[in-house]
This record gives structure tokens, sequence and C-alpha cells, in this order.
């Protein structure tokens, strides 16, 4: 059963991708809204493309130098991992970028600096969530976020502990995001169940119908 799950997941159709990209683009646009609020920056993202691959593949495409990761689990519904990945100069631009100072100014992750790039991650993670959730009609429980620094694998390594049961694949969004005109291109990850992301991928393409 879960082996048929997986492959469903791995087999997805270009239809359901774009489903998928055009619900996490809604998603993209309420978490720029709200960062443009919170900083009075003008932010843009967007989810240009989606990729379903291999978790051991994911640090060629996401990057093998040290990265800044935003984790919040989410359960109910639709029971998933879901982390924003940073570079960590590029967290560190951000920053910069949000409160005025010329980018490059900030050298070093302090509490500060954490504490804002970890409200972006939560805004984005929850905005994601919440499209899923108004467009589906379901309930999407978000846990307090997490902030990591860490190599890749190290900071996937307690998610792949529990989803490595169910399944060898995770879903990429890229995510291009632009603060006052500054253009960063990160990386979002989802690690959901397989049975739940059969349910969520069925209503969506039953709502599309």
């Amino acid at each position: 059963m879960a082996e048929n799950l997986e492959d469903y997941i791995k087999n997805l159709d270009e239809f359901a991708k774009s489903a998928l990209v055009e619900t996490f683009n809604i998603g993209a646009s309420h978490a720029a809204t709200a960062l443009s609020q919170m900083t009075g920056k003008e932010v843009n993202i967007s989810v240009p493309n989606l990729r379903i691959m291999a978790i051991k593949n994911v640090p060629e495409v996401v990057g093998e130098d040290v990265k800044v990761a935003v984790y919040i689990e989410l359960g109910k519904d639709f029971s998933s991992h879901a982390f924003f990945i940073a570079d960590y100069d590029d967290a560190l631009k951000m920053f910069d970028i949000m409160i005025g100072n010329p980018p490059g100014t900030t050298k070093e992750m302090d509490e500060m600096v954490k504490s804002s790039f970890m409200e972006m991650g939560n805004i984005l993670i929850s905005a994601f969530a919440n499209a899923l959730s108004e467009f589906l009609g379901i309930t999407i429980e978000q846990s307090p976020p997490n902030l990591a620094i860490d190599f890749l694998p190290a900071i996937l390594d307690f998610a792949l502990a529990d989803i490595g049961k169910y399944c060898d694949y995770t879903i990429i969004l890229e995510t291009k995001i632009t603060i006052s005109g500054v253009e960063f291109e990160e990386h979002f990850l989802l690690f959901p169940k397989p049975e739940d992301m059969k349910k969520i991928l069925e209503k969506l393409m039953g709502g599309l119908a």
C-alpha cells in the first residue's frame, strides 16, 4: 500500500504539479503581503517550479553548504514536515534589506537576525499551509517554528527519522523572493505522509475538474 502511494506521488503528471504550484503561489502572494506590512518594504514572492525527487538528491539541488532553515511540523488533515531553507549569506542580506542596511552589513547570525528570519519563515510556511486549508476546506495544524543553522543533511535528519518510514521522496518548491528589488532564490521543502498527500491531490483535482 505504502509503495503504491509513493509511486503515486513520484509519478504526478504535469497538470497535478501545476495545480499544486498555483495553490502555493496563492500562499506566496499572501506571505508577500504579510512581509510587506511587517517590514514596510516591497516584497514579492513566487513559486516558479515544483520538483519531486529522492531525498538523497536534495543537497544537489538546494546546495551542500551551511543553510538557515525554519522548520514547522504540519498535522491534522495534512501531516508533513515543512522547511523554508535559505543560504546563510542570503539570510543575512535579507535581514539587512528589511531593516534598511546596505546588503552585506550584517556578518553574523545573532539573536535579532535569527528571530527575524524565523518570523519570515513562519509567515511563509503558514501562508502556504493556509492556502491549502482554505482552497481545499481542510484543517492543517502547525507547530511553533524552529530555527536550524547547519549543513542540509543535519537539518533534515529529524524529519527523515519520521518520514523515512513512509517514503524516500520530497517535494521541493523553488521559491523566488524579491525584497526592495533584490532577488533571492531559496527553497521550500515538504515531506508529506504519502496517504495525506494523495488525499490532498485528489481534493485539488476534484475541485478543478
